[in-house]
């Protein structure tokens, strides 16, 4: 195995100039540099990652850390989407990703762990609740992070990436005011998330802007599964007066709505309409293909890999915000009444 003491001699050098070179962190000449990466390229060698690390004490790892149970997160495509575009832009630097999905009440027990162990130089956070532990502990600690999601507080003393889901949840309620539904439900995630407050406050301003009331019996919140996304759909199309067209907050929360309609024997897109958000695969191969609004959740997770490795290798002074765009993908799940 090529060392960096074969480097060294190849290019007529000390090993810790090599070391120097390799860290990309000391000022090197030119003209050494050249001999050394022409040494390496010529011997084959292939830094080890763990030696990096004890050099420079780091890890070299980032850690993507979401506080749910594992059921509900490995049926999300906004998991599958999200994790994809973190890889594609980690997967093109030195660090390699930890990922940690953990109930929420081994929360503190696997932060402390991971943090203690040294295993992670930073952290992406994939979820922002209401008084959310994480950010809170991770900021106590200065600890560098990025929040996928808007906090609930202190916006600008914390790096994050995320939609306008307020303008979001607006413009998909609008969409179906304007096809002429005034009876509109929303089925929102857990209460107790910054995204389901801020997609409920859209859902509810697009309502006022056309004076619509709002009707309490037609806003419900589920876990994000298919299961008790099926049974409050089910519940919500089962009213008295139930609604004609549903604001879904996700994905498969909107497939559950369907697959609740299906069974009630309303036909999607006549009898209610439906409309999600994050687009995905399936939305195109469904049938009927669903009218969801596209977040672009690739770039979300791209945007945040970008952000963090950026803060970890060149640290700034001030807090960063990014929005990304979103927009309506018209399917076959709603309809004019």
């Amino acid at each position: 195995m090529v060392t960096i003491k074969d480097i060294a001699r190849e290019a007529g050098v000390s090993p810790s100039t090599v070391s120097r070179v390799l860290s990309g962190k000391a000022k090197i000449s030119p003209e050494t540099t050249k001999r050394v990466m022409e040494a390496i390229e010529k011997l084959g060698y292939i830094p080890n990652a763990s030696a990096k690390s004890l050099v420079m004490k780091k890890a070299y790892s980032v850690g993507i850390f979401m506080p749910r149970r594992l059921e509900q997160t490995l049926t999300s495509t906004f998991f599958d989407q999200v994790v994809s575009g973190i890889c594609s832009y980690i997967n093109a630097t030195e660090y390699e990703i930890v990922l940690s999905i953990v109930p929420p009440e081994k929360e503190k027990e696997s932060l402390e762990r991971l943090i203690k162990s040294k295993k992670v130089d930073g952290f992406i956070l994939l979820t922002s609740r209401i008084n959310d532990y994480a950010i809170k502990y991770l900021r106590n600690l200065k600890f560098p992070f990025v929040l996928i999601g808007s906090p609930d507080k202190d916006k600008d003393y914390v790096n994050w990436v995320d939609n306008d889901n307020k303008k979001a949840a607006f413009d998909a309620t609008e969409y179906l005011i304007r096809l002429g539904h005034t009876q509109i439900g929303f089925l929102g995630g857990m209460e107790n998330l910054v995204l389901t407050q801020d997609r409920l406050s859209g859902y509810k301003s697009a309502l006022a802007k056309y004076k619509i009331p709002v009707e309490n019996q037609y806003i419900m919140f589920t876990e994000f599964d298919e299961q008790s996304s099926y049974e409050k759909a089910k519940q919500m199309l089962q009213l008295s007066n139930r609604p004609t067209a549903i604001v879904c907050i996700d994905e498969v929360v909107a497939y559950a709505a369907i697959r609740a309609c299906r069974e009630l024997d309303l036909k999607v897109g006549y009898d209610v309409s439906v409309i999600g958000f994050n687009e995905s695969i399936f939305s195109k191969l469904s049938s009927p293909r669903l009218t969801t609004i596209n977040t672009n959740v690739f770039y979300l997770g791209y945007y945040a890999a970008e952000m963090l490795i950026k803060e970890l290798e060149e640290p700034y002074k001030t807090y960063k915000r990014l929005i990304v765009e979103h927009s309506i993908i018209e399917g076959e799940t709603c309809r004019a009444i």
